[in-house]
């Protein structure tokens, strides 16, 4: 449940009554991984999914059960027959249902860990769920391609920060969606900053040396992610701006070829190649692979 944890907190300071479905377990195949959560207030409002679709119609019937104060419950889904609920994928899933009332202190404490952004770890009917902090993408050059990106990568999952040095652009206005954005300058805010696998840096802008400070400083303070936009000429120039940097891990230009065009397109295939780098994905059609579809998650380890 802790996926769900921001709209739980506000539901309970609203002083709801909440029921919380929680997949706490899967057997084989399944859309979802342990740790995915569902709720319904006593209002009949649903947040979060456990399988996509597959069974969510009845795991809403099984709340508003608790809700009417049922009993903590655990069901099982699977294929089955055409009588019951199942998993189109074929898998088996475990599902708990219970009332968020009945969370201890301990286990409401964690809920409050990651509505806040912060890593947590929940057990819940002897299984041990985590969150991590969201991980972090820096956005350089408050440009529209910049506003689409922040828009997305925030839905995503994504804590987002836009950085520029003119404040004309790098408004909260204009991001409405970033966790901060930053005026500064840019070679000051790179001097202070710590860089980690888990970050991933995309640079918008279009200013040679501005850019070149930036991206030496992720590409050498090891971010797990770094990408600058730009024309194939442009990349030649920041590649000599560059000298004496490894630029082997500079996704230049960034995103992958989708073919669409404009500020929300770009959007979508530069997130699309961060995310492939993040979890190892061949950014090929699942169409062409075999293997498992759902992979465990991976961490932006610097090649």
């Amino acid at each position: 449940m802790l996926d769900i944890a921001p709209t739980l907190r506000t539901w309970t300071t609203e002083g709801r009554r909440v029921a919380v479905a929680t997949l706490v377990a899967v057997h084989g195949s399944a859309p979802r991984a342990v740790g995915a959560a569902m709720a319904v207030d006593d209002t009949g409002r649903v947040v979060g999914s456990i399988s996509g679709g597959c069974v969510e119609g009845a795991l809403v019937a099984e709340c508003e059960e608790v809700l009417a104060g049922g009993p903590t419950r655990r069901r099982t889904y699977s294929a089955g027959d055409w009588l019951e609920p199942g998993l189109m994928c074929g898998g088996t899933i475990e599902v708990l249902v219970c009332d968020l009332a009945s969370l201890d202190a301990e286990q409401w404490h964690q809920v409050e860990c990651a509505a806040g952004g912060r890593s947590a770890t929940l057990t819940l009917a002897g299984t041990s769920i985590s969150v991590q902090r969201p991980p972090k993408l820096v956005v350089v050059g408050a440009v529209e391609f910049a506003v689409a990106l922040c828009a997305l990568a925030s839905r995503a999952g994504f804590a987002v920060t836009v950085l520029d040095h003119r404040a004309t652009f790098a408004t909260k206005e204009r991001f409405p969606d970033a966790t901060a954005v930053v005026v500064a300058d840019l070679a000051d805010w790179c001097a202070t900053r710590t860089w980690s696998p888990e970050d991933a840096v995309c640079v918008l802008g279009h200013d040679l040396d501005r850019d070149t400070v930036v991206l030496a400083s992720a590409l050498e303070g090891g971010a797990g992610y770094v990408g600058a936009m730009g024309s194939r000429t442009t990349h030649e120039r920041r590649v000599r701006a560059l000298d004496g940097v490894d630029v082997s891990r500079l996704r230049s230009p960034l995103g992958l070829d989708l073919g669409g065009s404009g500020p929300e397109h770009t959007a979508v295939a530069i997130l699309a190649e961060v995310l492939a780098v993040r979890h190892g994905g061949s950014a090929q059609p699942l169409s062409a692979t075999t293997g498992p579809i759902h992979r465990s998650p991976a961490r932006l380890d610097p090649a």
